[in-house]
């Protein structure tokens, strides 16, 4: 029995105990996890009804994975296509992921715009620049040139110091350009290059606050610098540079503007979110 007939007969078990499934996927290193209800099982498919992020996210990954109390291997799906109306997927080509480990313990978020990393090896007389790949409260991912690594120097465990400015001041959404809706094939009616820069509009209220800052405390400058411990490094020639993580050990003053800067992304990515499932189903409608 392969993979999709032995996971199509599992789905029929979890729709018929209406057990707790979830679909997980990321976006911009932010995960994206909400429950998930199958409406309709074929001899090669699974419909399900999710929520409305989740919708969004799958236009963009055009996959996911299923897990769930079940499920004992995590299931990578892909999308058929989707009815963001009737806030509806249609799955197929299952098979067991068995090298995802499912979502991350720790939150960790891309930039929007770059932010240049000054980085510094122990007892090295100056620093590298660098290009944050996102970060989280314990650690971060770092582009470095491919012209700038010395094998002999970038080994796991060498110790590092860090510097680099978190971009969280709050700024009013810039319109760049305007959504025009038409009817069509979605995927090419509103592709994924036509959704950036986007004016991402705010709910109500929002606009007056800013997010995950206490009501008289200022916001935190962004400035970080910390000491930390380089974990592991990838090759991406293709981009002729180097992918390098680091583990660093962060003071409560930069745990506290590092969780700021998460947040501020996350609201962002959700008003992203927002904005893209309105316009898929409004030409899901047409």
């Amino acid at each position: 029995m392969d993979d999709t007939t032995e996971i199509l007969t599992l789905l029929r078990l979890i729709a018929r105990n209406e057990t707790v499934l979830r679909l997980e996927n990321y976006y911009k290193g932010l995960p994206v996890s909400y429950e998930a209800t199958i409406l309709a099982l074929g001899s090669d498919y699974a419909e399900l009804r999710c929520n409305r992020y989740q919708i969004a996210c799958l236009y963009l990954n055009r996959e996911t994975c299923l897990v769930g109390d079940e499920i004992a291997v995590p299931i990578a799906a892909q999308v058929a296509f989707l009815r963001p109306s009737s806030l509806s997927v249609v799955l197929h080509r299952f098979q067991y992921a068995r090298n995802k480990i499912g979502l991350r313990n720790q939150i960790r978020v891309q930039p929007e715009e770059p932010v240049v990393v000054h980085l510094r090896l122990k007892n090295a007389l100056s620093a590298v620049q660098g290009l944050l790949a996102d970060i989280s409260t314990e650690g971060l991912g770092l582009y470095l040139d491919r012209s700038l690594f010395l094998p002999r120097l970038y080994q796991p465990g060498v110790e590092v110091s860090l510097t680099l400015k978190l971009p969280i001041s709050v700024t009013p959404a810039r319109q760049t350009g305007n959504l025009t809706i038409t009817t069509g094939d979605l995927t090419t009616r509103f592709s994924r290059e036509q959704i950036r820069g986007l004016n991402l509009g705010l709910e109500p209220g929002e606009a007056q606050r800013k997010p995950g800052v206490p009501a008289g405390q200022e916001m935190p400058s962004g400035q970080i610098t910390a000491r930390g411990i380089l974990i592991n490094l990838r090759p991406e020639l293709h981009s002729q540079r180097y992918r390098l993580g680091i583990r660093f050990f962060p003071d409560e003053r930069t745990r506290q503007t590092i969780a700021q800067f998460i947040s501020l992304r996350q609201s962002a990515i959700i008003r992203e979110f927002k904005t893209l499932y309105e316009a898929i189903s409004q030409l899901d409608q047409a």
